[in-house]
């Protein structure tokens, strides 16, 4: 009977600490630098980009231009949440990439974490090429060593 009573005790007071909330910050995603090209070579300059949440480019957390040889970058962003846990469970974090392309916003690039590790704050660097051939993807980016 008294073990019993320990285990009750234990899974209330477990229970009860699942449902606390914590607040936290995080890298919603790292600083990224790249350039942005045509498929003949040629930096791309007034390409409008972005670093967002979601594949349709609809919510970016920031907007930049590429300048005149192509070159962009973008600093980390965090984001804060009240997290109320449930249960233990595993957490992927990621960031997708946008490009302006004819006008409209095409996903091109995601990046996602390893299980249970957030982004840190090295730089991602990315290498983006524009293709004008009919029957290929827009943009393809890469990420460099």
């Amino acid at each position: 009977m008294r073990q019993l009573s320990g285990v009750i005790v234990g899974l209330v007071a477990i229970s009860l600490w699942a449902c606390l909330p914590f607040a936290r910050s995080y890298i919603a995603s790292p600083p990224i630098a790249g350039t942005y090209r045509a498929e003949t070579g040629e930096p791309l300059g007034g390409v409008v980009l972005a670093v967002g949440g979601d594949s349709l480019c609809t919510t970016p957390r920031l907007l930049t231009t590429t300048d005149s040889v192509g070159a962009f970058s973008f600093p980390a962003t965090m984001e804060h949440e009240a997290v109320t846990v449930l249960a233990p469970g595993d957490r992927v974090w990621g960031y997708t990439f946008c490009a302006r392309v004819a006008g409209t916003m095409r996903f091109v690039f995601k990046a996602e974490t390893a299980v249970n590790e957030p982004f840190g704050r090295t730089t991602i660097s990315l290498s983006c090429i524009e293709s004008r051939t009919p029957n290929t993807k827009p943009v393809v980016c890469t990420r460099q060593p």
